[in-house]
């Protein structure tokens, strides 16, 4: 798999190995948790607080993008460069637009953030992209094999809790 600077391996789609790959960056105060449904009310109201939600689905190439772009909207966002990694962007993503006094970011992501605030999100993701700490402590979570799923007919959710 890729072991080469620059190389992001494809790691398995398990919210343990998500919850363990966020606590090696530092961050403590959320786990991550997966859903198989988001009808069951009083199932999330057990989850609470739910600091967002990660929806997969297949992305097919040359499909456009509907609605407008909001340059000034207050959402932290890191356009996706990498390939095999696209959870683990999501999750950082979505940990950088937390507003809580229960959630630390640690030292790797508060100083990413501070670095990349004035970024576009075409260079946030660059940066992310060249981030050696987090791309390998992603990569510690590679298994040699690991096959990729084909994610047409699999609905998971995950957030962080």
């Amino acid at each position: 798999m890729g072991t080469d600077a620059g190389d992001w391996c494809l790691i398995e789609s398990d919210p343990g190995v998500f919850t363990e790959l966020i606590n090696g960056i530092g961050v403590q105060g959320v786990q991550i948790e997966e859903l198989y449904s988001i009808d069951d009310e009083e199932h999330l109201d057990k989850l609470k607080p739910i600091y967002g939600l990660i929806f997969l689905f297949k992305w097919r190439q040359g499909e456009e993008v509907e609605g407008t772009l909001q340059p000034d909207a207050p959402v932290y966002f890191a356009k996706q460069v990498i390939t095999n990694a696209c959870a683990s962007q999501a999750i950082i993503n979505l940990l950088l637009n937390i507003d809580s006094n229960d959630v630390s970011l640690g030292n790797t992501l508060e100083n990413f953030k501070n670095f990349t605030q004035n970024f576009d999100a075409g260079l946030r993701g660059l940066t992310l992209s060249n981030s050696e700490e987090i791309r390998k402590l992603h990569n510690s979570f590679s298994r040699e094999h690991f096959m990729e799923m084909d994610l047409v007919c699999i609905q998971l959710f995950y957030f962080l809790k």
